[in-house]
């Protein structure tokens, strides 16, 4: 099936945005100085357009009229996109202030835009804007009406094939590179709102993937080509894989479904249980994905050392030093407080946590079970002391002895994945069916230690992202419902995108939930 999109004709599609603006451009916009920056990026555009593929069948003419030569486009192309310092052709930055071109693998952009106080650069391949102080790309419907505009007016076509080589490059690991990085410009905003191909029982697979494309923070670290360093193949690596996925995500003008074919296999090789057509869980492959992502991110040698720091980034004792991209966007950490009812003495333990696994239904003393209603009713039993049913020996007072359990959150993470248990297994597998009303932003205060200071702001977070099981234990289905950038939500069930109302998340009945800082600190 073929996933469709329709933007309807008579709205401006600048205001499909996926990139937010940041506090940097917001201020350059608004100020006496955001004409000539609008004037600026227009030209730089024009330049984007010459480093994208060139056809060879098709006639380029300069300003005055007069037919511009292929082998002449080629010669400027081979210029404008290499790095000034290492001559590198992929992952480069046009800085928006001066004509400085520098790679993004080797910090010769970033680096240049520190010195210099240059705080934005353009990618030639794609037209994107970073901003180096924020380390994320941005936009703005005024940006984005002026890239549309020329790629309009630039006389090339979307489905153009990019140029095999350089033709004066015959080194054949440049070529490949080159070709890896050529693409053609995309009429359509970069939105991300596209569906997978179901490749038999892959449902699981795409929801999970859905919630990865659509967080800032893990698209901003494949968009920026973070990972482009990898000497595998796509099939031989599964972040290698994933970075395949958010390239036509972001820059393809097709909206037909996307076939994971070469992640399949890269999971397939790892986990061989995923083999085969069987269903899945998606929380399960949700944690394997995770994991596979942080080892392969930590196995580049500098990988965390390298990295610019980012808001609420510190060091943890039990997150250790990683600072992967994995951590960075999902780690927290987790505190059980263990009281000896006897002398009153506390063991304090700190574990590392990537999501939350919370009950929906409440166990009693007698053996019953009740209904949790609600998503903060979940996290109060999550949180609320818990008398044990095993004794205890304690350290301070050398007792066997009943002790009070109680869990609180440490650090937030920027990314808070929440599961809600919905399946049991017993000596049958059931599915609790019950619905839990979600809240659209979630305050975490009460949940937090009360000696620990707020996390982003004042601990709020916003719902972007739910996954569904639709039918039994046994069988069923899963789809994935998404905030995108303009506040409108959409499903993706497989490969059809489909726009739904707030109403229709609400009254869903949620697997798994991913709630994102509502504001940085």
């Amino acid at each position: 099936m073929v996933s469709y999109l329709n933007i309807p004709s008579n709205e401006d599609p600048s205001t499909y945005v996926s990139f937010p603006p940041c506090t940097h451009l917001s201020q350059v916009l608004a100020s006496a100085d955001g004409e000539a920056v609008l004037k600026t990026y227009n030209t730089a555009m024009k330049i984007c357009l010459l480093a994208m593929p060139i056809h060879e069948d098709r006639s380029y003419l300069a300003q005055d009229g007069t037919k511009v030569q292929h082998e002449e486009l080629v010669r400027l192309r081979s210029r404008i996109v290499r790095c000034a310092s290492c001559q590198a052709v992929s992952n480069v930055f046009m800085c928006l202030e001066c004509s400085f071109v520098g790679c993004y693998r080797h910090r010769h952009a970033s680096e240049h835009a520190s010195a210099h106080n240059h705080a934005f650069g353009i990618n030639p391949h794609s037209g994107d804007l970073i901003c180096w102080p924020c380390q994320s790309f941005v936009s703005d419907p005024s940006l984005e009406r002026i890239r549309i505009n020329q790629i309009i007016h630039s006389k090339k076509v979307a489905n153009f094939p990019g140029m095999p080589i350089f033709q004066h490059e015959h080194d054949a690991e440049k070529q490949r590179q080159i070709v890896s990085a050529s693409r053609a410009p995309c009429f359509r905003a970069s939105t991300g709102l596209k569906g997978f191909v179901n490749m038999g029982s892959t449902c699981f697979m795409s929801s999970v993937l859905q919630t990865l494309i659509h967080n800032p923070f893990i698209r901003d670290y494949f968009l920026a080509g973070s990972h482009n360093d990898c000497n595998k193949m796509g099939a031989e690596c599964l972040s290698c894989s994933v970075a395949d996925i958010f390239q036509d995500f972001y820059s393809s003008p097709s909206a037909a479904g996307y076939g994971p074919v070469s992640l399949l296999t890269a999971a397939w090789k790892v986990k061989r249980s995923l083999a085969g057509y069987s269903e899945q869980d998606a929380h399960e492959f949700w944690q394997f994905l995770l994991h596979q992502l942080h080892k392969n991110d930590t196995k580049k040698s500098k990988s965390y050392k390298e990295h610019t720091p980012v808001p609420g980034d510190h060091q943890s004792p039990a997150l250790g030093s990683c600072n992967c991209i994995i951590h960075r966007t999902f780690a927290g950490e987790l505190q059980s407080s263990i009281r000896c009812k006897d002398c009153r003495n506390t063991t304090v333990t700190v574990d590392p946590m990537l999501d939350l696994s919370l009950e929906i239904q409440e166990k009693h003393t007698d053996g019953s079970k009740t209904a949790i209603p609600s998503l903060e009713a979940c996290l109060d039993v999550f949180t609320k002391p818990e008398q044990l049913d095993a004794t205890y020996s304690c350290s301070s007072c050398q007792k066997q002895t009943k002790v009070t359990k109680q869990l609180k959150i440490k650090k937030l993470p920027r990314t808070l994945g929440i599961q809600l248990k919905r399946f049991e297994h017993l000596a049958t597998s059931t599915k609790i069916d019950t619905h839990v009303q979600i809240p659209l932003f979630l305050n975490m205060s009460d949940y937090v230690l009360a000696s620990s200071e707020p996390h982003y702001g004042q601990n709020l977070y916003e719902l972007f992202a739910v996954v569904c099981h639709i039918g039994s234990a046994s069988t069923g289905h899963y789809i994935c419902m998404v905030k995108a950038r303009t506040g409108a939500w959409f499903m993706f069930n497989d490969a059809t995108v489909t726009k739904v109302s707030q109403q229709d998340v609400l009254n869903s009945r949620a697997y798994l939930l991913y709630y994102i800082v509502h504001e940085m600190a």
